[in-house]
């Protein structure tokens, strides 16, 4: 045996070294983020029953990033459990979704909650090749009719109306 120890038929000397996996870092990205958000949670005041809609102003908060935290966690394991993949080229078709996105930002103080969801419920699978209208058009409906009764009927949440609401 020669003076290198050899290890699966490979000189020790030219095993790669261990990396950690891109997702890993990723998610602990997430979870960094998550941690300063939720400082910031932190330093919210307490509302008045009355007006604390069965909610106090940290609980979604702390909830939504409570949900990332678990998912950001588990990306970070299946990252040590599955192959490193070589990363693709980011596609072309993300820019105008991300586009798509900040315009549905802007159309929901416009136009109010109900049909910004309904216009981006509609917009973003056209703009993603979806060409079968008889799918798109109840998805545009009833997804974000659902969404809004969660929260409005279900759990309590006010929307404030839109400018336009007078029409």
């Amino acid at each position: 045996m020669s003076e290198k120890t050899l290890r699966g038929g490979r000189a020790a000397d030219d095993m790669p070294a261990a990396r950690i996996p891109r997702d890993a870092i990723a998610g602990a990205g997430v979870l960094l983020f998550c941690l300063l958000a939720y400082l910031v949670t932190l330093t919210f005041k307490e509302a008045p029953p009355a007006l604390a809609q069965n909610v106090q102003p940290a609980t979604f908060p702390r909830l939504v990033l409570g949900v990332m935290s678990v998912l950001a966690t588990v990306i970070i394991v299946m990252s040590f459990r599955l192959p490193d993949k070589q990363a693709k080229p980011i596609h072309l078709m993300v820019w105008p979704s991300a586009a798509v996105m900040i315009g549905f930002v802007i159309a929901f103080d416009i136009l109010g909650i109900l049909p910004a969801m309904m216009l981006l419920c509609f917009g973003l699978p056209i703009l993603w090749g979806e060409r079968r209208l008889y799918l798109i058009i109840p998805y545009a409906i009833i997804f974000p009719l659902a969404i809004y009764g969660l929260f409005a009927i279900v759990l309590r949440v006010h929307f404030e109306p839109s400018p336009l609401a007078f029409w």
